[in-house]
């Protein structure tokens, strides 16, 4: 289940024009086996994300997520978040139908707790087994999915759906209990009111003070990439965020270029080649602003102006 800093919001703006609020949240401790509930919501819409995320979903189509991947982590080290942090459901008694009955029974958890971590303990061994055997660690991870928890980032404008259908309705009991985190995370929340041409920039609070608004938007897509201020070394690098950003670029990886956007005055609902110069402050010329209502993304900007932002230029 969730615990206290599970949920982090990483930036909070609402664009003073429109009314719109734009909110990313950081969730630590994700269940990897909960991906395909979110996959279910067009409002959580997950891009792809360089060396933690490998792992993309492109069925719905409103927000941006980032999270991490059972592609790029090496086996061992999966084991081993796995042991000190396991998944372990809130098990439910079957019943006809995709709901199980939620029932208040410490036995009935008990037991079938005991036999999901038999499950855990037989695919760690049969993990190290493929791994001895020389296979690559995309497929011997799959059998640790059901007990890994990842990180995931998740930016959005529009919560209502998602919150009436997950923490209102039936639905999976550890599912609904993030979405409740979520909800009561937001409403805590006091955003950050942004004119037009102003930027929502999550990971933003702990940037140099000297950087100029592209490297900040570039920093941003780094972080967001590794969800992370830090790079994989543990060090805070400006340097080794441009190059990522760069790398992004380069791959095509334009899923973390979701999550930083520009508040603005008009927006369109479909999709139209209208000339915009989004890095202004003065900019109000209507843009398609895609997943998003009343921001426009630094990836939408890149795609729009064909323009590959490029941390030496």
């Amino acid at each position: 289940m969730t615990e206290p800093g599970d949920v982090q919001i990483k930036a909070d703006s609402r664009n003073q024009a429109t009314g719109d609020r734009m909110v990313t949240v950081l969730l630590t401790r994700f269940p990897y086996t909960l991906l395909q509930e979110l996959a279910t919501h067009r409002l959580l819409r997950q891009g792809g994300v360089v060396e933690v995320l490998g792992d993309t979903n492109p069925f719905t189509e409103v927000t941006s997520r980032s999270s991490g991947s059972s592609r790029a982590i090496p086996v061992e080290r999966v084991i081993q978040r796995i042991l000190a942090d396991p998944f372990i459901p809130q098990f439910s008694q079957q019943q006809k139908g995709m709901q199980g009955i939620e029932i208040d029974d410490p036995e009935f958890q008990k037991n079938n707790e005991h036999l999901w971590r038999n499950a855990l303990e037989q695919n760690i061994d049969l993990a190290r087994k493929l791994a001895e055997q020389g296979v690559h660690k995309q497929h011997v991870n799959d059998l640790l999915k059901p007990f890994m928890r990842i990180p995931i980032l998740i930016t959005a404008t529009e919560w209502e759906n998602f919150f009436y259908l997950r923490t209102d309705k039936p639905c999976r009991p550890e599912f609904r209990a993030w979405a409740i985190a979520i909800r009561d995370t937001i409403t805590q929340s006091t955003p950050t009111e942004l004119h037009p041409g102003e930027w929502h920039i999550p990971f933003g609070d702990q940037m140099p003070a000297d950087l100029s608004l592209r490297e900040q938007l570039q920093v941003a897509t780094a972080r967001c990439a590794r969800l992370s201020y830090a790079t994989h070394s543990g060090n805070r690098d400006v340097q080794e965020d441009l190059r990522l950003h760069d790398q992004l670029l380069q791959d095509g990886h334009m899923g973390p270029l979701e999550h930083s956007a520009m508040a603005v005055e008009n927006y369109l609902t479909t999709p139209q080649k209208i000339p915009c110069y989004a890095l202004l402050p003065s900019q109000t010329t209507p843009v398609f602003t895609r997943n998003l209502r009343g921001f426009y993304s630094y990836r939408a900007l890149v795609e729009d102006q064909g323009l590959i932002v490029n941390s030496s230029e």
